[in-house]
């Protein structure tokens, strides 16, 4: 298949691995155990299991549509050659908007550990300012200078969870997990819900497909992702449930971190400390993925505007955001508002997608 980007902007399939993991493992993993918890109990891995089943269906899917066309295009060309140029743009826009919030809310989630864990009494714009300084410089350098970064974030946050995971072994109850199936089935569904909103992110797909050398290549490392992500957060969710009793999983805002106290070094005693701080390099680069997507949709729906400046004006609105969003009761609003469209817009708007570009290429077969 022909690309339509530059050879020299183009990565390997191989670097979709990072990619996908990046997008789908955000600083949620922190503290899903206690959401999921809530609706089916200790049930809820159930609701892990039928989520990542449902979104290897969801990838397929992306794949088919992007591979509709032979020139490699993106989701937003894809768009307005379905629906038009003005309703085209008008979809792309959302599109931006909702990786644009996608960004923030990651970005406003991080800078709440920190807040919380780390420096309760310091003023977090400092901390702001460094943070959009260091997005801009990456964001900035281009795709691969992202995906640069989103391997090094791949790396440093597998070091943590899964040794992190297996240090707390001895200290397991599996009784906790009994007695089996005693939620109903509205129960799980609303906790495949809350489990889809620590999926969102890979959705970012639809946007850096056309810098993917050989992107049909690529399929198999992003099931294989899914698969790998959907384990992981099994895992974790696992442990947690193992590890504490529903009455005290009720009672812990951060369980993940909660499990890290245990671990004893000879050098850090508060071992979450370390984790926290090395999880900056991984949610900055979800962060800086996003971004980059809704700077690439943008540049399609405004040509005249380049994606730097499209990057300066997300940037100062994060800014902007951090001085007006100052109480939880509005970004947990936000949080749950950006959930809502992420579940329309994967199991609506991509099987939308899916049909629209299959009737469309059976017609000019035609």
């Amino acid at each position: 298949m022909k690309n339509a980007v530059d050879e020299k902007y183009l990565i390997s399939p191989f670097l979709i691995v990072p990619l996908m993991y990046v997008s789908m493992v955000g600083v949620g993993v922190l503290n899903f155990q206690r959401e999921l918890a809530e609706h089916a109990g200790y049930n809820a891995y159930i609701s892990v299991i039928l989520v990542g089943i449902s979104l290897h269906f969801i990838i397929w899917m992306i794949y088919k549509i992007l591979s509709s066309n032979q020139a490699g295009l993106d989701i937003t060309v894809i768009n307005n050659a379905c629906f038009g140029k003005i309703a085209g743009n008008i979809i792309n826009l959302a599109i931006v908007l909702y990786f644009f919030f996608g960004a923030y809310i990651e970005y406003k989630a991080y800078i709440e550990v920190i807040r919380v864990w780390l420096f309760p009494a310091m003023k977090i714009l400092p901390i702001s300012v460094v943070l959009v300084s260091f997005i801009y410089y990456t964001v900035s350098g281009g795709f691969r200078t992202v995906t640069g970064l989103c391997f090094l974030g791949f790396l440093m946050t597998l070091i943590f969870i899964i040794p992190e995971n297996l240090s707390l072994l001895p200290y397991l109850h599996p009784l906790n997990l009994m007695p089996l199936l005693n939620h109903s089935i509205t129960d799980i569904l609303l906790s495949s819900k809350s489990m889809l909103y620590q999926f969102l992110g890979f959705e970012a797909l639809l946007l850096f497909y056309p810098f993917i050398k050989s992107p049909e290549k690529s399929q198999k490392w992003a099931h294989s992702m899914v698969f790998f992500v959907t384990l992981l957060y099994l895992m974790v969710l696992i442990v947690t449930f193992m590890y504490f009793s529903e009455g005290q999983l009720r009672e812990i805002s951060w369980p993940t971190l909660n499990m890290l106290k245990i671990i004893e070094t000879p050098v850090f005693q508060r071992v979450e400390y370390l984790a926290i701080s090395l999880w900056l390099l991984k949610n900055l680069s979800g962060i800086c993925l996003s971004l980059w997507a809704a700077c690439r949709g943008m540049k399609s729906v405004v040509l005249q505007i380049k994606p730097r400046m499209s990057l300066l004006a997300f940037l100062v609105g994060f800014l902007i955001l951090e001085c007006f969003l100052k109480d939880r009761s509005s970004f947990r609003w936000m949080a749950e508002f950006y959930s809502d469209v992420g579940l329309y817009f994967i199991y609506g708007y991509i099987p939308l997608m899916f049909i629209a570009t299959q009737l469309r290429k059976t017609w000019n077969k035609g």
